[in-house]
């Protein structure tokens, strides 16, 4: 993307042309979105049962008790959508997402509606065949929607067309804008023009004429953004001389900064404090998470103990040696336990000397190449989960060699295990699975990690373990 500066804005472009249009607006985008999918909802089930009787008993019905079924079906998908922040335009440009909240969502609404009726015994008065019927037409156009929004407000994004205010970016003169600029646009801010304060240049950012020159005039904010914390003396001059201009002035921090001014925010006095480190889960949420470990790994062991059966067999006969592989692990507060595997290589390593998997390592097996990208060989653990070892979600633990390596090179490495060690988590969903060959792979999942921990929720455990169904799919970074 071209970063707008001053000399190559063109007029065309302005936010002032593209007002005139309410559907690029950031608001109206999320209330007519909502509007859609309530409406499609309830036309799907009114068709639904017309198409449905149609086909099978040749006459048209009164659809007036599928309107009413609609229009509960679609005020609870709606509400649900609401509550996860499904309709802001940000999550609206990501399809993958929309599509596995689609899936999830709808076919919860759907149970629960079945449910209902099931309870109320009104089975004889609904049609199963009307419901399926208005299932695949939901699922189907609530997709077709999110294709539409997907293509058109990639291409407002594209043509300046989203934004409702513009923006004059200051930040230091060697940090790349683009990024800054292209979150901007997802929040409604069209970066008009674009000031640099080079290093020491205190005069500059201390002289109102420079801001006029670079039109803060004809702007309707100002956004500062900084990451050269060596140069805070510039920061500070700047911002005393934009308190001349009537217009709203927000700092956006990268680096440490930034992340720590992400935390929770609250006060101390009349200063405001930012959590950079969540205290572990209270006894009520301890409880609640280790009800689903327990529920959910009962169900899992009993659904795949065939899966399971069949990979210690083939186990067995592929290569010699044990079934299960055990190895040293570090849980929740540091504590070691024993964790459980098929055996996927040829080696029993749990000393000193572990090395990661790689792609073509002679070390796996024929069989272990398969579970390993499959993800099977880890079916074992729920096991642990059972035992209190680790949990369905959270932080994947590494062998013991890894953990005191990458504890010393990543400041923030050991906040992982404020929580118990997961077979999946936020990282894995994210990119961060299999091999981690350099510090930065192995930083970005700590990253990942930590905000698991900062934001847990059952919501996001539920959320996570169904983006993990959906990843598995993908096998080409797991060897």
């Amino acid at each position: 993307m071209t970063i707008p500066v001053e000399h190559n804005w063109d007029l065309h472009l302005s936010v002032k042309s593209d007002r005139r249009w309410f559907g690029f607006n950031s608001f109206a985008i999320t209330g007519i979105a909502a509007a859609f999918d309530f409406i499609l909802l309830i036309a799907a089930s009114a068709a639904g049962h017309l198409f449905y009787e149609r086909i099978v008993f040749g006459g048209l019905a009164d659809p007036s008790l599928y309107v009413g079924i609609g229009l509960l079906v679609a005020t609870i998908f709606v509400l649900a959508m609401f509550g996860v922040h499904a309709y802001r335009p940000g999550e609206m440009l990501s399809f993958r997402r929309q599509l596995v909240l689609i899936s999830a969502l709808l076919p919860a609404v759907l149970l629960f509606l079945l449910a209902v009726v099931l309870f109320l015994k009104l089975d004889t008065t609904v049609s199963r065949g009307a419901i399926i019927t208005t299932s695949v037409l939901s699922m189907g156009g609530l997709i077709a929607l999110r294709l539409f929004w997907h293509h058109h407000l990639h291409r407002a994004v594209a043509r300046a067309a989203f934004p409702t205010r513009r923006v004059l970016l200051i930040c230091p003169g060697t940090m790349p804008t683009e990024p800054v600029v292209q979150r901007a646009a997802l929040s409604g801010l069209s970066v008009k023009y674009t000031m640099r304060i080079a290093e020491a240049d205190l005069a500059l950012a201390s002289t109102s004429d420079a801001y006029e020159k670079h039109g803060i005039a004809e702007v309707d904010e100002v956004l500062v953004a900084w990451s050269d914390f060596a140069n805070l003396r510039a920061l500070e001059e700047c911002l005393i001389t934009l308190r001349q201009f009537c217009v709203p002035v927000s700092v956006m921090f990268g680096g440490i900064v930034g992340d720590v001014v992400e935390g929770f925010a609250q006060t101390v006095g009349e200063r405001r404090v930012f959590q950079t480190h969540r205290p572990p889960l209270d006894v009520y949420e301890r409880g609640l998470k280790r009800a689903f470990d327990i529920v959910f790994s009962i169900a899992a062991l009993v659904v795949m103990f065939p899966i399971c059966a069949v990979v210690a067999v083939v186990i067995k006969l592929d290569s010699a040696g044990p079934i299960f592989f055990v190895q040293s692990r570090k849980g929740y507060s540091g504590r070691a336990f024993r964790i459980l595997k098929f055996r996927s290589m040829s080696v029993m390593e749990d000393s000193t000397d572990v090395r990661q998997a790689t792609r073509n390592d002679p070390r796996v097996t024929r069989v272990g190449s398969f579970i390993r990208s499959t993800s099977l060989d880890e079916l074992p653990q729920f096991w642990n989960v059972l035992r209190g070892d680790m949990s369905v979600v959270g932080p994947r633990p590494h062998a013991l060699v890894h953990d005191d390596l990458y504890g010393a090179l990543i400041a923030q490495y050991a906040s992982r295990r404020h929580v118990k060690p997961g077979l999946t988590g936020w990282a894995q969903i994210n990119g961060c699975r299999g091999e981690t060959p350099t510090v930065d792979r192995m930083a970005d999942r700590v990253r990942h990690d930590l905000w698991y921990i900062n934001n847990w929720s059952l919501w996001l455990d539920l959320k996570i373990v169904f983006l993990t169904m959906v990843c598995m799919v993908d096998r080409s970074n797991v060897y």
